[in-house]
């Protein structure tokens, strides 16, 4: 059995490295030569999310900084089997882009969710047929007022635009959304281009290198980051007299079915170590094992992307083996007896190396004893904790308290006042304890 994982790992590790990737370039290359068609940037636009209106800005720096053409999509939110807690979504995405947007040269007036009259308005806008580059300048102008709660300023720009009738509206979104569906996505704020997806602001980087590629030129880095004058020291938050102000703590949640957990885990004593600043991990179970489904396109783009992200920032990545199943539950029980040895980190970044790039089957003692003793842990004393309960409580006390602030999926961070969802936040994490040393 174990065997048999490895060569799968190998199998998957091969479909997601060099050689699977510059075969689906060269079938993308071909199919331009064939058909002779011009290469196109696809930009899918949710109207009611903050980081569809942040991809905009970034598509419309895009298409002025390279020669591509432009395909513009405007699609209803996420379907419930892809986005199963909306409304933490909806109000996590508003503070998300408040964060992005202080850090990176993009803008976002968004205060709170957005308005449901002025989304269904702005969707009579985007319906209506006119050049992709129009499409994309009344989605921006559109939305920057919606989210600005400017409905004096989203009335006139109805009136420049033009609109159709609100009937017609949601049958367009939906069916717009089927073809994304189609294509190999599920949400909005995605560009696509050269058969590859990417994200927003999180995943310019490669899409720029491949536009620059593909178009002989240099790459124009159309979203920077501010800089750091214009992210100057944050005010002393005021402490009740009497009282003394609570340490700062980074808590972490994370899975270890997560290939974005791994990552982080990776990367995150290198964010906290300057500014000393301990971390309290906080594992938590899997979505499928918490009753959250998880569709086939969404794995494949999360796996395919974690390890582009993986490559980037040089950790191993590839040869997995899905821990779904009783071994994620001997791997919190593990986890649980190291924490309280001091030595949580030590253990869980073990367990991701051999899950996420070395393919160890977590359900085998052969391979869980490999990992406990990777990180210099007896395994004698780690076998015994398997199958007691404190594990499992110590994972469901931490997804409750997840909730709380607003999170459901991992990695997830909690660093004072600074709460992020994703390893791409942890360059704003660094950012954020950096200001506070220097109030």
């Amino acid at each position: 059995m174990i065997i048999t994982k490895r060569l799968m790992g190998k199998a998957i590790a091969t479909w997601l490295g060099p050689t699977g990737d510059a075969a689906r370039r060269a079938v993308t290359d071909l199919k331009a030569r064939v058909t002779k068609a011009p290469r196109t940037l696809a930009l899918y636009f949710d109207i009611s999310e903050p980081w569809s209106y942040l991809a905009a800005q970034a598509a419309s720096r895009l298409v002025e900084a390279y020669p591509v053409e432009l395909e513009f999509h405007v699609i209803t939110p996420p379907a419930a089997d892809v986005d199963p807690h909306p409304l933490l979504r909806s109000k996590h995405a508003v503070r998300d882009a408040q964060q992005l947007a202080e850090y990176w040269d993009i803008d976002f007036p968004g205060k709170k969710e957005a308005d449901a009259g002025s989304v269904r308005e702005v969707g009579t806008v985007l319906i209506r047929e006119r050049p992709a580059r129009d499409q994309l300048r009344a989605a921006i102008e559109c939305t920057a007022a919606m989210w600005a709660n400017d409905k004096k300023a989203l009335n006139k720009l109805l009136g420049v635009w033009g609109s159709e009738s609100h009937g017609t509206v949601l049958p367009i979104l939906n069916a717009n959304y089927s073809e994304l569906r189609k294509a190999g996505h599920y949400m909005g704020g995605m560009l696509h281009y050269g058969g590859e997806w990417y994200w927003g602001l999180d995943r310019l980087p490669y899409l720029e290198q491949a536009l620059a590629r593909d178009f002989g030129s240099d790459v124009a880095h159309v979203v920077s980051p501010r800089p750091q004058t214009d992210r100057a020291a944050l005010p002393i938050a005021e402490v009740p007299e009497g009282k003394q102000p609570k340490p700062l703590v980074c808590e972490l949640w994370f899975s270890f079915r997560s290939p974005y957990s791994y990552l982080a885990l990776e990367q995150i004593e290198d964010v906290l170590d300057p500014f000393k600043v301990p971390l309290e991990l906080r594992p938590i179970l899997p979505m499928v094992m918490r009753g959250v489904p998880l569709p086939n396109a969404k794995r494949m783009y999360i796996v395919r992307d974690a390890k582009r992200e993986a490559d980037r920032l040089k950790i191993p990545f590839g040869e997995l083996c899905d821990p779904i199943g009783p071994a994620i539950d001997k791997l919190i029980a593990v986890a649980y007896w190291a924490h309280q040895r001091g030595a949580g980190l030590a253990f869980a970044k073990s367990a991701m190396r051999g899950i996420w790039s070395e393919a160890r089957d977590m359900n085998e003692y052969v391979d869980l004893k490999y990992v406990v003793e990777r990180a210099e842990l007896p395994w004698a004393e780690a076998k015994e904790a398997i199958g007691k309960p404190e594990g499992a409580a110590w994972a469901n006390a931490a997804a409750t308290d997840m909730a709380v602030y607003g999170l459901w999926g991992v990695p997830s961070i909690k660093c004072g006042d600074f709460v992020a969802w994703g390893q791409d936040r942890l360059p704003l994490l660094a950012d954020r304890l950096r200001r506070n040393t220097l109030a």
